[in-house]
């Protein structure tokens, strides 16, 4: 099974890198085998029928994005395929043909090799990388250190020394080095989740889940810097300690709970719902004018009106409204949709009152 990423578009993304590196790698093998002053049937086979099939999986990655990890193992298959057959048939030719030298035939895919071992053992997860480098091993390796180690004249030319290191000590060092460095990278995707936690943390309210006081400082100063026509909403609820005082406080979590979550569920995605502190909330709401934010008011204090939050019969909130003026800095803005919000409790709560 494929190593599932927190972002399943970088696996895909890798995999289309991958398929797209075996590509070029074969067109550029094609390139080679036709320019050489020797032509051998096998190097112009397979590599360009090697490119057509890497280039066909790119499309079916395209088109099914879904279907990466069948994707995938194809495209390690045709990988396989496509490393052992010259290390079989070269060998089997060196070894039964007079005069023939492995050295001179095999076409230059021990560095291929390398790259194959890393790819396995990059996608294929746990023990299995091992099984699946050992075979790979046996089988695209194997057959060319035989030969050399059966023919002394060739292993210590520098071709021959060569396919021994990239074959040999080489291809155990990719196999060791690789978990440490797939072991660090899980360390370090662990560290990134926890600090994204701890962000999180710091930008949510623990207790209601909306954003925090800090977050929506924040987000107000972005909008004052842009200079697009937005509002702000201040609200908070009416005679909130007389249900504190009647049906105790976690009552009172439940209530600003669901008063979060009502809110929440009625604003837009670019609209900022945040706890301001105790039972009053702030609402941010840029890329409206000042007809539009009334009607933002509005929604949210019917929407609060009409939940149902037993055993409190009703919970209202009263509403300040206030849009941002050219000009305006954080604390202006904030008093004057605090002094609308208390006009609003003075007029009996349950209202909006612009500013």
């Amino acid at each position: 099974m494929l190593v599932q990423d927190p972002d399943d578009r970088y696996v895909r993304t890798a995999v289309f890198v991958m398929l797209s590196l075996a590509a070029v790698a074969g067109a550029s093998a094609t390139a080679i085998h036709w320019l050489a002053p020797v032509h051998r049937l096998m190097d112009l086979i397979i590599p360009p029928l090697g490119t057509v099939i890497f280039a066909g999986l790119i499309v079916a990655l395209i088109r099914r994005p879904d279907a990466v990890l069948g994707i995938m193992r194809a495209g390690l298959a045709v990988g396989a395929v496509a490393l052992a057959a010259p290390s079989w048939l070269y060998s089997l030719e060196a070894a039964t043909t007079p005069g023939v030298r492995l050295i001179e035939i095999l076409p230059p895919v021990s560095a291929l090799f390398v790259v194959y071992l890393a790819l396995l053992m990059i996608f294929i997860p746990g023990r299995r990388a091992y099984w699946a480098t050992g075979v790979a091993w046996c089988v695209i390796a194997l057959p060319v250190l035989a030969y050399l180690l059966d023919h002394p004249a060739e292993l210590w030319t520098a071709r021959g020394s060569d396919l021994l290191m990239a074959y040999g000590p080489v291809s155990v060092l990719i196999v060791v080095l690789l978990p440490i460095q797939r072991g660090l990278n899980s360390t370090i995707r662990r560290l990134a989740l926890e600090r994204n936690r701890m962000e999180s943390m710091l930008h949510r309210d623990p207790l209601t889940g909306v954003q925090s006081r800090l977050l929506g400082e924040r987000l107000l100063r972005d909008v004052l810097r842009a200079g697009t026509p937005a509002g702000v909403v201040m609200f908070d609820l009416d005679r909130f300690k007389a249900i504190n005082d009647t049906h105790g406080h976690p009552v009172g979590d439940r209530v600003l709970q669901t008063v979060a979550r009502g809110c929440s569920g009625l604003l837009r995605e670019d609209e900022c719902i945040s706890r301001w502190g105790g039972e009053e909330f702030l609402v941010i709401v840029p890329h409206v004018d000042g007809e539009g934010l009334l009607r933002v008011a509005e929604r949210l204090q019917h929407a609060v009106a009409s939940l149902a939050m037993a055993p409190v019969e009703q919970v209202t909130a009263s509403f300040g409204a206030t849009m941002v003026r050219p000009g305006d800095a954080l604390d202006s803005v904030l008093q004057r949709a605090d002094l609308a919000m208390y006009r609003a409790k003075e007029l009996g709560g349950n209202r909006v009152v612009p500013a």
